[in-house]
């Protein structure tokens, strides 16, 4: 009872915003929380490839931070918002991906509105995003999660149909410090959900990447959505690991004497 008279208030904060988002069409949230190089790009497209959710992007990332948020006033943030509903795709469904350097940004911006300064994280999200739900994919195997990374940030080349636009290198201390950020962010999530009674559906790369049809039917029907039967569905997003991934971590075991 006290939960849901804690939203009743907090819901006339965001009133404007969340009838907004509900007239641009979006019925229900999903959140894919993540760190990269754990498959969040291929579940999202994976997803939005069955039709009956939107795509997942990635609407919090670099970009918004460096070329938006400098001067963003509240109206803008919420133009910018909406304008995200866009990529529902008319399904219903709104998805977001955030890495965890993204949710002090994000969480911020949803703050701006007055009355909003004592609630939890989740109390702000639930009151903002209809019905909203979190997906938490991680990578078993952090070393080629790290090498992976590490390589993506020489090459340019994060996702398959990008060019390359620079030289990946290998560098032990570079991939090192890859490796503690997974760590830091990975345990960063764990606590967050735990803070606010989140139970997030949790996923990994490698299971993903076995069951392709299998997790997106596990995630739909989280997120309330009729899965039909003889649902399949095949990733056109190409996992970028090769050779090159393949000798640095065995460099970087030899190296580390890591098991």
């Amino acid at each position: 009872m006290r939960r849901a008279a804690s939203l009743v208030r907090l819901a006339a904060h965001v009133s404007t915003l969340r009838g907004r988002l509900e007239a641009a069409g979006v019925e229900r949230t999903f959140f894919v929380c993540s760190t990269p190089r754990t498959g969040s790009t291929m579940l999202g497209n994976l997803l939005a490839d069955t039709g009956l959710v939107g795509r997942a992007g990635e609407y919090f990332g670099e970009f918004f931070r460096r070329d938006v948020v400098p001067g963003l006033t509240r109206r803008g943030f919420d133009d910018y918002l909406v304008g995200c509903t866009e990529h529902a795709r008319g399904t219903g469904t709104l998805g977001i991906k955030l890495h965890w350097d993204q949710v002090e940004v994000f969480l911020h911006l949803l703050r701006l509105r007055r009355g909003l300064g004592g609630a939890t994280d989740r109390e702000v999200i639930e009151a903002v995003f209809p019905a909203p739900s979190f997906i938490w994919i991680t990578r078993e195997d952090t070393l080629a999660q790290g090498v992976s990374w590490w390589k993506a940030m020489g090459s340019g080349k994060w996702t398959d149909g990008r060019p390359v636009t620079g030289e990946p290198a290998f560098d032990i201390d570079g991939i090192a410090t890859r490796l503690r950020r997974i760590d830091e962010h990975t345990e960063a999530w764990r606590r967050w959900f735990e803070a606010d009674g989140i139970e997030p559906l949790r996923l990994t790369y490698e299971g993903l990447a076995a069951d392709p049809s299998g997790t997106a039917r596990r995630v739909l029907a989280f997120v309330g959505i009729d899965v039909p039967a003889g649902f399949a569905v095949t990733p056109a997003t190409e996992q970028q690991a090769d050779a090159i991934n393949e000798d640095w971590i065995r460099r970087y075991r030899e190296l580390t004497r890591s098991p």
